[in-house]
């Protein structure tokens, strides 16, 4: 039996005016993350403005990977972890919830 996939919410804060370059950042780090099986399932853009000052993050994404290892390991990722420096430039606060499927609740 295969393991359950692995969802991770991940809200993003963002510095005002940088939402070109914070397109593009998430477009490299989308194919990097591509090759472990993972996949942005759905970017959900809130209704502020970049940096602010809300509690609320400027965009919501809901990712999946197919394993907690093949998560990990994209984690790890060398070309990943080279854009840092790119994503400390845009992004100021990052929230990071890892869970696996629950129940459907009737839907």
């Amino acid at each position: 039996m295969a393991p359950p996939p692995l969802y991770i919410i991940v809200r993003l804060w963002i510095r005002r005016g940088l939402e070109a370059e914070f397109e593009a950042y998430e477009r490299k780090v989308s194919r990097v993350m591509a090759r472990y099986g993972g996949v942005i399932e759905r970017a959900i853009r809130t209704c502020r403005v970049a940096n602010d000052g809300s509690d609320e993050p400027f965009e919501v994404h809901l990712l999946s990977f197919p394993t907690r290892e093949l998560y990990d390991t994209y984690q790890d990722d060398p070309e990943r972890r080279s854009l840092s420096g790119e994503r400390g430039g845009i992004i100021i606060k990052t929230d990071i919830f890892v869970g696996t499927p629950g129940p459907t609740y009737g839907s």
